[in-house]
Formats: C-alpha cells, sequence, structure tokens
C-alpha cells in the first residue's frame, strides 16, 4: 500500500463612429459593431441618446463612468473606466458586440491586456475578451457576447509574464493557481474529417484569466491525426476547416482558441502555416485571439529541426505560441538553450511561453511515457522480502526492489545534469524516472527570464493532488520575474524505515535487515522515500512463526 503523506520536504457592413463627451468636450473615439453569432454579417448600432450622471451629458452606449469603482490589485489600467448608459436604446438580441475604445497610454504590448467586465453583486473583475490592439497601439478592440455594465481595458501585471493553465474538462483549477493564471485551456474540442469541430465548451474556472479552449488532434485521440490529415490534403478543405472553426468560436461565444496539432507530418507544414494564416486573420477580423501549442523544435547534428512547423510564420500570425513539454530530461538542459536560441531569433521573444510541467516522465526502450508523482513513487517504494523463513527471533531481509544501491541502481537523487530528482530501476532492460516538482520547475523557469519568453505555461493546472507540486517554484517567479533556484536536502531523499517490533539495520542503500521480535504475530514494516517536497510510504505486514514450529515442519518424520 502506498500512501502520499501531507508534508511538504501553464468589416463589411456600416459603421458608426462616434466622438465621447465628458462635460462637452470629445476624449476619443467609440466604436461599436453588431456581428451576427454564426455568419459574421456585420450591421450598424443606432440610437443613441442618454443624460449621464453629475450634469455631465454623454449620448453614447457607454460612457466614462463616474462611480469610483477601483482598479483590482495586480492589475494596471489601460484605458478609462466606462459604463453602460441604461437610457440609451436597448441592443438587439442575438447579436454580439465588438467595441474599439481608446487607451489611455499606448502600447505595442498585448501580453496579459484584456477586456474586463465588472460585476457589482460580486465585486470582482472578470475577463470578457481580448484587447486586440491597432497599428499605432492607442486603441483596443473587442467582441462582446453579453456587454457588461462596466467595462475597462486592464493589464495583469505578472512579473513572469503568461500564466498559461491547461485543464482537462470537469478539472478544478489548483487553488495556487487561481490568482495568478492569465489564459486558461480547457481540452474541449478535436477536429472532424469533414472540418466540423467535435465536443463541448466547459465552462471556465472563475478566475480573471481569459479562456481559450483547445482544438487538439495528437495519437492519442482515436482518429484525429487522420481526420487532420485529411483537412490538411487540399486548400478547400483546410479552408472549409477554418471557416467551420470561425462559425463554432461565434457559435459558442468564445474569445479565442487554441490550436494544438502537435503530430504533423514534415510535408504537412506548408499547409498547417497556411491554414494558421488564414484562421489568424479570420478570428482577428472578429476581435478574437488565436494561440497555438506546438512540440518543440528537435536538435539535429547539422542545426534546429522545426519539423513540420515554420515557426518564423505562425508566429507572424498568432498571438501567442506555446512550446509543448518535452518529457525527456536526459537531453533537456543540453538541448533546449539551442532550441530557444532558435526560436527567440525567429518569433518575438514576448509571444513564446514555455510549458513546465507536475508529470515526472519515464524513459525506456519503450519510448517515453508521462506518469503522475504518486505513479512515480509507488515505482520507487516497492517491496520485496528477501528471506526463505519468516520467524519471530530471527532476520529478515526487506529490500526497496528499485532503489536498491547493491544491485547497481541509483536510488532516488538530485541530478544535477537534469536539474531533477531522478532514479533508475531495471525492468525489461532498464528505465529512467525524472520527477518534476519545486525544485525541478524552478531551473525550467530560469529560461523563461534568460531568454526574455512572454510568460510559461503549466500542461496541468488542476488540483490533482496525485502530481508534483510545482506552484512553491511558479509563486514566487510570477510575482518577482526571478526564477527561485534550489535542489532537495540530500538527506531527504535516503529512504526511511520503520518497524512496529523488532530492530532495523541498514537501509540507506535501499536494503534493510530487520531483527524480528521474539514474540510471533503480525507486523508491519515501513519504506518512506521522499522526492524532496512529499513523502511517501510503502509497507509489508508479515506474521512471524515461532521458531519452534518452523522446525517442526523441516525436522525429518521417523516412522
Amino acid at each position: 500500500m502506498t500512501r502520499l503523506g501531507g508534508g511538504r520536504s501553464w468589416a463589411d457592413g456600416p459603421m458608426r463612429r462616434s466622438s465621447m463627451s465628458r462635460g462637452g468636450a470629445p476624449i476619443g473615439r467609440f466604436i461599436l459593431l453588431a456581428i451576427v453569432a454564426i455568419a459574421v454579417v456585420l450591421i450598424a448600432i443606432v440610437g443613441y441618446s442618454a443624460v449621464f450622471g453629475g450634469g455631465e451629458s454623454c449620448n453614447e452606449t457607454y460612457c466614462e463612468s463616474s462611480s469610483g469603482i477601483p482598479i483590482p490589485a495586480g492589475f494596471a489600467s489601460f484605458s478609462e473606466v466606462y459604463e453602460r448608459n441604461l437610457s440609451a436604446d436597448p441592443l438587439p438580441e442575438g447579436f454580439d458586440l465588438q467595441i474599439t475604445i481608446p487607451l489611455t497610454a499606448a502600447t505595442g504590448d498585448n501580453r496579459n491586456l484584456s477586456f474586463y467586465g465588472y460585476d457589482a453583486t460580486t465585486g470582482l473583475w472578470q475577463p470578457l475578451a481580448s484587447a486586440v490592439l491597432d497599428e499605432t497601439g492607442t486603441q483596443a478592440t473587442g467582441l462582446f457576447a453579453d456587454p457588461p455594465r462596466y467595462l475597462a481595458v486592464l493589464r495583469r501585471l505578472n512579473e513572469g509574464g503568461h500564466v498559461v493553465a491547461y485543464l482537462e474538462p470537469g478539472a478544478t483549477l489548483h487553488p495556487r493557481a487561481v490568482a495568478h493564471v492569465t489564459i486558461v485551456h480547457t481540452f474541449d474540442f478535436t477536429p472532424l474529417a469533414d472540418g466540423t469541430l467535435a465536443g463541448e465548451l466547459s465552462t471556465p474556472p472563475a478566475t480573471e484569466a481569459a479562456h481559450y479552449p483547445v482544438l487538439s488532434a495528437s495519437a492519442e485521440l482515436p482518429d484525429t491525426v487522420p481526420n487532420l490529415a485529411a483537412i490538411l490534403a487540399t486548400g478547400a478543405e483546410r479552408s472549409n476547416h477554418v471557416r467551420q472553426i470561425l462559425q463554432h468560436v461565434a457559435a459558442v461565444r468564445i474569445a479565442g482558441i487554441d490550436i494544438a496539432y502537435l503530430e504533423l507530418r514534415a510535408d504537412q507544414r506548408t499547409s498547417f502555416t497556411l491554414f494558421v494564416a488564414e484562421l489568424a486573420d479570420g478570428l482577428h477580423a472578429e476581435g478574437k485571439t488565436l494561440t497555438l501549442t506546438l512540440p518543440a523544435p528537435v536538435k539535429a547534428p547539422d542545426g534546429i529541426d522545426e519539423g513540420a512547423y515554420d515557426w518564423a510564420s505562425l508566429g507572424r500570425a498568432a498571438d501567442v505560441l506555446k512550446i509543448a513539454p518535452v518529457r525527456d530530461q536526459g537531453t533537456y538542459r543540453l538541448e533546449m538553450p539551442d532550441v530557444l536560441e532558435h526560436l527567440v531569433s525567429l518569433v518575438e521573444p514576448s509571444k513564446l511561453v514555455l510549458t513546465v510541467t507536475p508529470y515526472a516522465s519515464e524513459k525506456s526502450a519503450d519510448g517515453l511515457r508521462r506518469l503522475s508523482l504518486t505513479e512515480a513513487m509507488t515505482i520507487a517504494s516497492k517491496l520485496a522480502i528477501r528471506s526463505e523463513s519468516v520467524v519471530a527471533g530471527g532476520e529478515i531481509e526487506i529490500v526497496g526492489i528499485n532503489i536498491d544501491r547493491e544491485e547497481g541502481l541509483s536510488g532516488l537523487r538530485w541530478r544535477p545534469e537534469t536539474a531533477t530528482v531522478a532514479f533508475t530501476y531495471k525492468l525489461n532492460g532498464g528505465r529512467t524516472v525524472w520527477i518534476e516538482n519545486v525544485f525541478s520547475v524552478g531551473f525550467k523557469l530560469e529560461f523563461v527570464s534568460d531568454f526574455g519568453l512572454g510568460g510559461f505555461a503549466v500542461e496541468d493546472a488542476s488540483e490533482n493532488i496525485f502530481l508534483g507540486d510545482i506552484w512553491g517554484a511558479i509563486e514566487p517567479f510570477v510575482e518577482t520575474g526571478q526564477p527561485v533556484l534550489l535542489q532537495p536536502n540530500p538527506g531527504d531523499l535516503l529512504p526511511r524505515w520503520a518497524a512496529t517490533g523488532g530492530s532495523l539495520q541498514g537501509g540507506d542503500g535501499g536494503l534493510v535487515t530487520w531483527q524480528t521480535p521474539d514474540e510471533p504475530g503480525t507486523y508491519t514494516v515501513t519504506l518512506s522515500l521522499s522526492e524532496g517536497v512529499y513523502r511517501f510510504e510503502n509497507e509489508v505486514t508479515l506474521a512471524l512463526q515461532p521458531p519452534a514450529a518452523v522446525e517442526d515442519e523441516t525436522a525429518p518424520r521417523v516412522p
């Protein structure tokens, strides 16, 4: 039995432009467009006539607010706070509203910049739409299914840049992530062969983060790889897929979407690049965001191999590019600097996001596989008995068979070359397990600051207690932009043994000798292991027999 201990050790239509005024003086341009949800046909909104409080007149759908609503801590305001003019003619139902407002400070950096709406009932600002900047960086545009009463453009002030959280449908966001995430991706959609989308939109967690669901295809998702091959085979099928995505995005009323097509062939490179460019144009025309999740390029003898992904072209089209997790930690720290040096030469660094993970990984002759922390530590703490008799007043050897250094295994130890806690064990030719936790992730976040990347993503940001604890590294990085580079105490990685009777000798190398108690009965020997943060236990329970009973059974019988 393995237990997890509690201790601690990613327009074509007409458009109305109106001068907004406060006290009779023009203060900027406020542009509104109504967009049919599915067909994306634009129409004008007419009829603005209202008086806005305090003796100051405003005849627009939104006016500067005099409510004095404070901007939340950890945010910077990039616009005035605007309030819906309730005296204006009501907006037509069934339309999305496109709003363009002037910024109080020009910017060319759209990181963590979004439209937020204030909910007077809860007292919270909630993200509603991406803030798409114009060419001058003086105006931002967003698209709204249900325009709020109070509206403003805010920037999340994370020193670490984007904090992207991936979540499986129905998963709960980790409590320590709620205050920090800027983008939430839920794995909701997959492509069908006819270009349409399968799946249902998840309800996003209650955070101030933007929600962009993922449209994904990989070998782990049945039929998605051949479906995608059919879609990318011709220009007509590719364009049809773009139309289907745009229609679906409009139908479910989301502010953007993430494309995670991870296992493309090299001969699909051009088609995928054209697909992304066409999709980006369509989404941006509607004030929506496109992000991509892409496999990391591979370091080859003759340079960096991008495979099916033209990072330079994709970086020009999409808003954010996330580098998917790299499982092989044996080469990660050797090769990732060269890979990132290549990428920042092609893509604006502020668009690049490095993904970290709370999952362990295992490498064997069969390839690489992902493990939860609990799965990895269950392997490490596996026990066996190395004694023929189990008697009171005797001696029994108990071994952690996957950490036994007498068998040439490494045991749990910190590996500086990989900056992870790792162990090796024997199964079908031998395997290596690398564990991700607060220590290893700190060293990965170092790359984000060293290369000036736009932030980082967390592969699984759920509150799954069986995953590694990485938030102790994430939180200080978000607050300061500087990684915390720590190693576990070597003594914390040594096995610890306990028995409910008798005495124990040795054990640091993975094998312990148990001097059994003199009294027969049932006893338990426990192995406790830590990867530096949590402590795991595995135990074996033995029924000790009286020595005489064993001798009687083995003595020769006299007829």
